[in-house]
């Protein structure tokens, strides 16, 4: 589990810098949330796209992303990437279109 936690955190800030975000290390100790938007602080200054729809479709919009939800899973397109993002349905639709398009930001923080 902690090597998931470390690998979730990685891609976050991936996402972050994708979506030409500044966070920092949330100070409130709450595992959900270890990040917070740079400068800001309580509990709107929060930030995990992995858990909360507000924060991944604010990704989505910056990115303008094309999101197809069909029976199998999720298809994430941004016009700044060659491919999309698939991720398959596993339990939960929003988690999994949360994860797709953090997924998605993140290829694009990974661009020069």
């Amino acid at each position: 589990m902690p090597e998931e936690k470390n690998l979730d955190h990685e891609l976050l800030k991936l996402a972050a810098k994708g979506g030409r975000l500044e966070i920092e290390t949330c100070t409130c100790r709450d595992p959900k949330w270890p990040f917070r938007l740079k400068g800001q602080s309580g509990v709107r200054a929060h930030w995990n796209p992995l858990i909360n729809d507000g924060d991944a479709l604010k990704l989505a919009v910056e990115l303008r992303m094309d999101i197809e939800i069909n029976a199998g899973g999720v298809d994430v397109y941004s016009g700044d990437l060659d491919d999309g993002v698939y991720v398959p349905v596993r339990g939960d639709l929003r988690e999994c279109t949360r994860r797709a398009i953090v997924h998605t930001a993140a290829k694009v923080g990974e661009l020069p």
